[in-house]
């Protein structure tokens, strides 16, 4: 399986809220990719904690034929169209956009890790994981979506009431 996570705390110019700006993203990643599942949404906190807005989070599952380098380079290309600035780490965004996991490749080069090497860690990561599949396993720790989301429980994070009307099988 194939998964990127979205991500916005910034409103844009042209496309408004934090959710419309994952709602875009999802619609413009249809024009490259077959999607096969889009995550419910969540609103969470920055990490780490600061005084930045509230992020909303969300996961989608996809088929293609492009490499994870090609993946990567079209994710940064859409953030470019969002006019995602990127000057300092943790910063507010507009549009996220990162590839999780590419199947079961393990890559770690100076512009890419696969898995992400983070992902297991965040809960605003895996709950929407599990929203498309729970039994997916981590390529690496070869854990459940459902077995890494216990080991998160205490992470708060909100369910946004909107689905985008994918469906999640």
């Amino acid at each position: 399986m194939i998964l990127v996570a979205l991500g916005s705390n910034l409103r844009s110019e042209a496309f408004g809220s934090p959710l419309d700006n994952c709602k875009k993203a999802i619609e413009l990643l249809k024009n490259k990719f077959k999607l096969l599942g889009v995550s419910n949404f969540y609103e969470t906190e920055p990490i780490p904690k600061s005084d930045q807005p509230m992020y909303i989070n969300g996961v989608i599952s996809l088929r293609t034929k492009y490499l994870p380098n090609e993946i990567l380079d079209i994710l940064m290309s859409i953030e470019i169209d969002f006019q995602r600035v990127r000057k300092f780490k943790n910063e507010s965004r507009v549009i996220d956009l990162d590839l999780l996991c590419y199947n079961d490749i393990v890559i770690k080069t100076k512009n890419l890790i696969l898995p992400h090497p983070r992902m297991h860690l965040r809960r605003f990561v895996i709950q929407p994981i599990c929203d498309i599949n729970e039994n997916w396993e981590h390529p690496i720790l070869k854990i459940s979506a459902k077995n890494l989301l216990k080991t998160l429980e205490n992470q708060n994070i909100s369910f946004i009431n909107i689905h985008y009307g994918q469906s999640n099988n």
